[in-house]
């Protein structure tokens, strides 16, 4: 194909898209992909991209990964759908697998559903079942999905919630712990619990509040990490009121923050946890664990699906899972992450641009001082050929998610052309 031809190719395709889906949904980029393997995704222009996105943290295993193609296609000859009609196999071994990576919890039991929002939605409905409860405690810039409840949890930006209102009821949104906003981490932390204790007091009797679900690491909220003290206050507060902690670990759990979960990561154990996004290297799967103890009281019947749990999926996240395992993932994760931030501060420390490197495990936010400036070095990269998204209040993140399988020599490629896009910012 000609560059003339690959050209009339892209524009074709977009001109297609634009006539025949839906202007609602959004993307980043007017590209158009034709295939993927390991780091890199290819486009119809036969141009290719180191992707430090993983389809928001999604192929942690890289794209197409072999083991993961091949348990894919013996499950397609073997069984592709049951519904609730039947149970199946890799459904078991998958709820078995992900009771194994959470060794925090007594007898974990698990429920699979198809992305991460609907996993919202079902940990509510266990905690308002389970508590006879229906208030919840959320927190100011967090992202736990589309749906309706979810976006009722959701104020990471206001264009997410704008016009669906009157939202879900009974949500109270209080601040998240960011280290950044105050003279120090333990300011931080004490002003954050500060707050939580007075809506307790005074807002929220303990009759009134089933839930408080909070990501451990902020994702589309600005890749912010918490002192593993605020956790541990939100753990306290939720056992002294009767209330059901749920991390939503969508988008940093999977292996992200060098453990499967990072309530491991961080010590500090939740009552539920939600997954999805990197659990199937690409199907839509997710789902939600917790002990027995709790799940035992969830009645037969209170909750379903029909596609959730489907066995193409629940085949592709058994091999996903194998890979993280086998190939050391979780510590690949820690070590390639703790390289980049490391050098990122040092090669941004004399620009004006960037106001923050932070991050903990494959999960790496450069936070700029501006969204004009992010998107200034978000088209440079990807010009020179590295995918960046943004995130945060003010779309002026930078968020560093690439496959846990990244070679270094790739890690050390998208840094420099990142660092190159910085420098020419300035």
């Amino acid at each position: 194909m000609t560059i003339t031809e690959a050209h009339v190719a892209t524009d074709t395709w977009l001109e297609r898209y634009d006539a025949a889906v839906a202007g609602v949904l959004p993307s980043y980029f007017e590209l158009i992909a034709d295939r993927a393997e390991g780091s890199w995704i290819t486009d119809v222009e036969g141009r290719r991209y180191l992707d430090f996105g993983s389809g928001i943290a999604v192929t942690n295993v890289g794209h197409g990964h072999p083991t993961v193609v091949a348990a894919i296609e013996r499950q397609v000859r073997d069984l592709i759908h049951t519904s609730v009609v039947f149970r199946h196999a890799r459904y078991i071994e998958l709820a078995e697998a992900v009771g194994r990576l959470t060794p925090f919890f007594d007898r974990p039991q698990v429920f699979l559903c198809n992305s991460g929002a609907e996993a919202v939605d079902g940990a509510l409905k266990l905690a308002r079942k389970t508590t006879g409860k229906g208030g919840v405690i959320a927190f100011r810039r967090a992202f736990h999905g589309r749906t309706m409840a979810a976006t009722s949890l959701t104020t990471a930006k206001g264009k997410y919630r704008e016009g669906y209102e009157p939202l879900l009821g009974g949500i109270t949104v209080v601040d998240y712990c960011v280290p950044g906003e105050h003279p120090s981490e333990a300011e931080a932390v004490r002003a954050a619990l500060a707050e939580l204790d007075a809506v307790l007091s005074l807002q929220l009797p303990d009759g009134n509040v089933g839930a408080m679900i909070v990501e451990p690491v902020l994702g589309e909220g600005g890749y912010v990490v918490p002192p593993v003290a605020w956790l541990e206050g939100l753990r306290r507060r939720c056992d002294e009121h009767g209330i059901v902690l749920i991390f939503d670990e969508v988008q940093c759990g999977m292996g992200r923050t060098g453990h499967a979960f990072a309530a491991e990561t961080f010590g500090v154990t939740p009552d539920v946890i939600l997954f999805a996004k990197g659990i199937a290297s690409g199907l839509p799967l997710g789902g939600i664990v917790a002990p027995a103890a709790l799940m035992e009281r969830w009645p037969n019947g209170a909750h379903g699906s029909t596609f959730g749990g489907n066995p193409v999926a629940c085949a592709a996240a058994l091999a996903t899972i194998e890979v993280l395992l086998r190939d050391d993932l979780f510590a690949r994760a820690e070590l390639l992450g703790a390289r980049a931030i490391e050098r990122l501060c040092l090669s941004t420390a004399a620009l004006d641009v960037v106001t923050d490197v932070r991050g903990i495990g494959l999960m790496v936010g450069v936070e700029l001082r501006d969204k004009d400036a992010a998107s200034a070095v978000q088209e440079r990269c990807l010009a020179d050929g590295l995918v960046v998204l943004t995130c945060g209040p003010g779309e002026n993140v930078l968020r560093l998610v690439p496959p846990l399988t990244l070679s270094d020599e790739e890690l050390d490629h998208g840094l420099t052309i990142l660092e190159q896009a910085l420098a020419d910012v300035v």
